[in-house]
Order: C-alpha cells, then sequence, then structure tokens
C-alpha cells in the first residue's frame, strides 16, 4: 500500500475533521473538548497548524501536527490515522514515515482514535516509547494554610528580578536527573536550559508573572528552595517549584510553597492550580498535603525512552 505526505492546504476540510477526532478522544481523560476543537479550528484557519496530511492510495487517512523541535525530537500534538481492518498498521506506517521524512519523535500524545490501550501499547513499544502522564492540580479553596515553621538561620522573601543567576543554578540542581527537565528542554547544555526556563517565567512568556506568587527561601546565605508563579487565563499557574537536592525531605518546599499560597490569598487570587507529572511522589505528596486535588487527566502520552534516560518514576 502506498503513502506519502501532503500540505494540509491538500484536504482542509481531512484536517479538521482529523484534528477533531484526535482532540475529541484526548478530552475523555478530563475536560471539555469544545474549547480545544474551536482553538484547533481557529489555528487551522489562520494557517498556524504546522502538520500534514497521509495519503494512502490518493485519499486522505491520516494526519499528524508537531510542535518545534527540541533536542529529544519533535512533539507530535495531534496524530490520526484511520485504522481500518489491520488495527494499528495505519498509525505503524504513519509514524515510520513521519520519522524517515520530517524527523526523530520525542514525545506522542495520547490516546490514539480508534485504539484500544493494548494496542496502543503493542504499536508504540517496539518503537522505542514509554507512558508518562500529566495531571492538573488546584488548591481547594477550604484548605486552611497556617504560616510555615522556619528554621533556625532560614529566611523567606519574594523572589526579585535580579535573582534569575541563583534561580537559574538552583532549577539546574533541583531537575538535573528528573524526567520533567527533558519534558521542556530547549537546549542541550544544562546550565543555558535551566537559564532559558527561569527566564521565560519572569518575563512572562507563560503568563504575567506574579510578583506574590514567587517566593524564595535561604538558609545561611545558600538558595535553597523557591517558588515562580504566573498569571493565566485560567487562575494563577505555580509555574515552577524547585528544591536544592541537598535540601530534599527537609520541608524546604512546603515551607516556600505554603508562603507562596498565602500570599496569593492575601492578594484576592481564587484559583491557583499547578501541573504534575504521575509517578513523582514526592511532589505529588507535597502538593496533597496542602490541599491540591486533581482536576484534570492524568493524560495518557507517550516519551521517546530511546532519547530520554529518565523515567517519569522509578518504576516506570
Amino acid at each position: 500500500m502506498s503513502g506519502r505526505f501532503e500540505a494540509i492546504a491538500f484536504d482542509p476540510e481531512a484536517s479538521r475533521r482529523f484534528g477533531r477526532h484526535a482532540l475529541e478522544t484526548r478530552a475523555r481523560g478530563g475536560g471539555e473538548p469544545t474549547p480545544w476543537v474551536r482553538a484547533y479550528e481557529e489555528r487551522l484557519d489562520a494557517g498556524s497548524v504546522t502538520g500534514r496530511l497521509w495519503l494512502e492510495d490518493g485519499r486522505p487517512v491520516g494526519f499528524v501536527s508537531w510542535s518545534p523541535g527540541t533536542p529529544i525530537g519533535l512533539s507530535i500534538d495531534l496524530l490520526y490515522a484511520e485504522t481500518g481492518a489491520d488495527g494499528s498498521g495505519g498509525y505503524a506506517r504513519l509514524l515510520r514515515s513521519f520519522e524517515q521524512e520530517v524527523g526523530p519523535v520525542g514525545f506522542v500524545s495520547g490516546p490514539l482514535t480508534g485504539l484500544e490501550p493494548s494496542v496502543e501499547d503493542r504499536l508504540l513499544r517496539p518503537l522505542g516509547f514509554r507512558r508518562y502522564s500529566r495531571s492538573e492540580m488546584v488548591l481547594e479553596a477550604s484548605v486552611d494554610l497556617p504560616p510555615p515553621p522556619l528554621l533556625p538561620g532560614e529566611q523567606l522573601r519574594p523572589v526579585a528580578p535580579g535573582d534569575l543567576p541563583e534561580l537559574a543554578e538552583l532549577h539546574r540542581r533541583a531537575y538535573h536527573d528528573r524526567f520533567d527537565r527533558f519534558l521542556f528542554l530547549e537546549v542541550p547544555d544544562e546550565a543555558e536550559d535551566a537559564r532559558r526556563g527561569v527566564s521565560e517565567i519572569l518575563d512572562g512568556r507563560w503568563g504575567e508573572f506574579s510578583p506574590a506568587g514567587s517566593w524564595r527561601c535561604d538558609r545561611a546565605g545558600l538558595l535553597l528552595g523557591a517558588v515562580l508563579a504566573v498569571r493565566s487565563a485560567s487562575g494563577t499557574l505555580i509555574a515552577d517549584v524547585a528544591v536544592d537536592p541537598t535540601a530534599q525531605r527537609a520541608g524546604v518546599g512546603r515551607r516556600v510553597l505554603t508562603t507562596a499560597l498565602r500570599s496569593l490569598r492575601g492578594v484576592g487570587e481564587r484559583r491557583i492550580y499547578l501541573n504534575v507529572t504521575e509517578g513523582n511522589e514526592p511532589a505529588l505528596r507535597l502538593y496533597r498535603g496542602l490541599g491540591f486535588v486533581r482536576s484534570l487527566g492524568p493524560t495518557r502520552d507517550w516519551y521517546c525512552a530511546l532519547r530520554i534516560p529518565v523515567p517519569p518514576s522509578p518504576d516506570a
């Protein structure tokens, strides 16, 4: 069976239909698909979707859209194939051809339309992919947050613009051997990637920087932990929680995050949320202990274990 890629303009209606199918399947993990579909169709109409149609025997039977490349590989945002009688065969042909023609793939958003989880596993695992999941968590409004006790010599203060070098180095140390570092990797150099990531939060790439929700914890002049927050359309997002490995399990994360949450409540922020990788048990224990509950997810996505050496959890 012959196949080839064509530009979206070859059949815009097929691109619209296939993208809608993929988004509706993804939304079954939590959330209402309509806003996602509407946003996708608006981007499609504006010509801002990076994607291609997959044709077999001259007929559109699949679609793939992706995000810009990273050192890990391309991130496939939407993937759809007509499975037909051969089950996952359509996806297998599409993915193999995509990597040959477009480039290596680091992440694939799932689940895949028309496939049972077991079939999806049999398709993607031989290609080197493993599952990972992310969830959104929101702070319950009724939770009481008493001021945290400080250890001798410890100081909590708001983050200042000049803190970027210290915050970047803290982020590098905190995420050095963590799966989450590869989720947002932009450049191979670890120190430069950490600097970019923190700088983008401070500069408002993900939403207006929130001084009220961004705090640091120091002890004896050393930065041990920090929380960075931004304001988005959905509320206040806790964008980064970083704790120095030497201070893990000493309550630093809880103290600095509690301080940030109390400060946000003090300025009237009503919806405070964050995103977490399932399997990151220390982070999940911290967030649950402070009163965060899952509001969306978990997703059912895939990462390339051939290119990411750290699993999302010790058991993965």
